[in-house]
């Protein structure tokens, strides 16, 4: 009995220690797997961030994808099955957390890192999550949350994610519109003696390009041409080559920045840019002044890079270089074809269809100007129309904006015709406040306009623009006003009590005397047109006037037919005034009333005749007699 209970427990304690060691290796061949697939995601990550010019823009190739699905899957698994592990589990939960980041799903990644400071906060990865938990937030768009959790890595400059806090407070100031908050997070990177020359080169990169949004091209360039760029990959290295060239040509220092891109065209690792880079030479030799050796290049990128969009860019600068500089239209023309056939899809074979019909049409119009000036009775009207259109394309579709100017100033000189100088002198205003950017004469071309014709649309605008107050009426503004002040005594008239008819008929003809000065003042104004109207209307109104109410309507249906008023006089003339049985019920109610009234008058009269003439005393109500009438809205009640 006593060996067989021996047995017994030997077998059980044999079938627990086999259990054990079952459940050791399914852990490690989780974790085994999970671990290397996490290794060979990132190894494929690695490969694509260096291939790619914006790593944060790229997403993950589905077999990328594929290996980090496996990551969290083992990593679910281990969590199931050993729930009480803390070494374990805490590896897991780790894991599965970055494998969520680098997939791009931001939110879940941010529960597994909240998950682990939870569980583990005295992990040795902790510090690793801060980090990656605060970036998560800012990639989920989370940004005051993100600013809060990396307070913790700012703060301590010994933690190993200090200076990667310090760039991602700068982008997190960048979001909420405060680049000089990014530029200071940035500089504290570059004061930092301990960071590492890899970090500064990222900074350098981050902070020239701030410095490039907000146009201080010396910065931008200090940072751009920093020694520590050199540390940084081979996209970044030639972005930040290309923007150092950038700087110098917005600073006007044209032929430098040609030969800065002239190295970049000698670089090998940049090959695939080099018919870019041989383009942008040959502008900034142009814009240099250098244009024998501009067109050289040109013809070279032509030669070299045929039916290329750096070949229809190359011949687009040709043409702009003969349509602006030389004026030869026609030589013009022949290039801008040139760049459309290079390539038709381009954006600059589309510019250059549309500089090369504008230069057709030009080219049209100025021969019609010049056979209607030789016309011994020229037509002026025609002739200023045409040097408006031609200011327009110079403008609009040429680019040439001193060439627009140029045309408007010779209407405003040439012509005594008020609207046509009005028209060009306000456009000119106009060009030079928006596309000339010249803010000074802009303002005292506005003013001229507001002192030489003051009671304008244009005069009005350019008090807009100006910012000014608007002081300006216009026989518009005018106009409306009047009418307003008609309509105000239209409508005390028809509220009056009808057994007040002197009073009625009186304010009525008030109401039609406005209106008829209105119109009379302003006749082409809509509140003019309008006051029309309501004359017809007065008329209509009483039965002995109701030939005046139809000739009121045959001028507006004749003078005014395209208004709505002239619309509505048309509906209701119908070659005869006609009127509606409610017309004729209103008027013999109010025919009706007025014989009514005359007939209480006229017996009042005769009763005051007939009764002796006695001496008129006060009349006096007693208390309980008076009635008061309550005919507004109040608070109170009357008793």
């Amino acid at each position: 009995m006593f060996r067989t209970r021996y047995m017994a427990y030997a077998l059980l304690a044999l079938a627990a220690f086999l259990f054990e060691g079952c459940t050791c290796c399914a852990y490690l061949n989780h974790m085994f797997n999970a671990e290397r697939l996490y290794d060979e995601a990132g190894e494929m990550r690695t490969a694509r961030l260096d291939s790619v010019p914006d790593a944060e823009a790229s997403s993950p190739s589905s077999e990328e994808r594929q290996k980090y699905d496996k990551v969290i899957e083992k990593g679910s698994r281990v969590l199931e099955r050993f729930p009480k592990n803390k070494k374990r589990t805490a590896e897991a939960v780790f894991l599965i957390g970055e494998s969520f980041r680098h997939k791009g799903e931001w939110g879940k990644a941010i529960i597994k890192y909240d998950e682990f400071e939870r569980y583990f906060a005295d992990h040795d990865s902790m510090r690793t999550v801060e980090y990656q938990r605060a970036y998560c937030l800012y990639r989920n768009l989370e940004y005051n949350i993100s600013r809060f959790a990396l307070e913790p890595v700012i703060s301590d400059k010994n933690h190993p994610y200090y200076f990667q806090g310090l760039n991602l407070l700068s982008l997190l100031d960048e979001q909420s519109e405060h680049p000089d908050q990014a530029i200071e997070a940035l500089e504290a990177v570059l004061a930092d003696t301990a960071g590492t020359p890899f970090m500064k080169g990222k900074a350098h990169f981050r902070l020239a390009g701030l410095y490039y949004k907000k146009e201080n091209w010396d910065k931008a360039r200090e940072h751009y041409k920093a020694k520590e760029i050199e540390l940084l990959n081979v996209r970044e290295r030639q972005t930040a080559g290309e923007q150092a060239a950038e700087c110098l040509i917005n600073k006007q220092e044209y032929l430098k920045g040609a030969d800065e891109y002239k190295e970049l065209y000698r670089n090998p690792e940049y090959e695939s840019k080099q018919s870019e880079y041989l383009v942008r030479i040959g502008e900034a030799t142009l814009l240099g002044g250098r244009y024998p050796d501009a067109f050289v290049i040109f013809q070279k990128v032509n030669t070299e890079y045929p039916r290329s969009t750096m070949a229809s860019r190359s011949y687009y600068n040709l043409g702009d270089y003969e349509q602006n500089k030389t004026l030869d239209y026609e030589k013009a023309i022949v290039y801008y074809d040139s760049s459309f056939v290079s390539r038709s899809i381009s954006e600059w074979a589309k510019k250059s269809r549309e500089r090369r019909d504008a230069l057709r049409r030009l080219i049209a119009l100025r021969g019609q100007s010049d056979d209607m000036k030789k016309d011994s009775i020229p037509n002026m009207d025609r002739f200023f129309g045409t040097e408006f259109q031609i200011a327009e394309l110079f403008l609009f579709k040429l680019s040439e904006v001193d060439s627009a100017i140029a045309r408007l100033t010779n209407i405003i000189e040439s012509t005594d015709d008020s609207a046509k100088v009005l028209r060009a002198s306000y456009a000119r205003a106009f060009i030079y406040d928006e596309f000339k950017g010249d803010v000074d004469t802009a303002e005292e071309l506005y003013k001229e306009v507001i002192e030489k014709f003051p009671n304008t649309e244009y005069a009005k605008q350019a008090q807009v623009n100006l910012g000014m107050k608007v002081t300006v009426k216009t026989p518009d503004d005018e106009a409306r006003e009047m009418y307003m002040r008609a309509e105000s005594l239209w409508t005390i008239a028809s509220e009056m009590p009808l057994d007040q008819m002197e009073l009625v008929d009186t304010a009525y003809a008030t109401a039609f005397y406005v209106f008829d000065s209105l119109y009379q003042q302003y006749p082409e104004t809509e509140a003019g047109i309008q006051a029309l109207y309501m004359k017809a209307i007065y008329f209509q109104m009483n039965p002995e006037r109701l030939d005046s109410a139809a000739a009121v309507y045959r001028v507006l249906r004749d003078k005014h037919g395209r208004t709505r008023w002239g619309q509505q006089a048309a509906s209701v003339l119908n070659t005869r005034l006609k009127l509606s049985e409610m017309d004729l019920e209103r008027l013999r109610k109010r025919v009706a009333q007025s014989l009514e009234h005359i007939d209480r008058l006229s017996a009042q009269y005769y009763e005051s005749l007939a009764k002796k003439p006695e001496e008129k005393k006060a009349e006096v109500k007693s208390k309980e007699d008076e009635v008061l009438e309550n005919t507004y809205n109040s608070m109170y009640d009357f008793e």
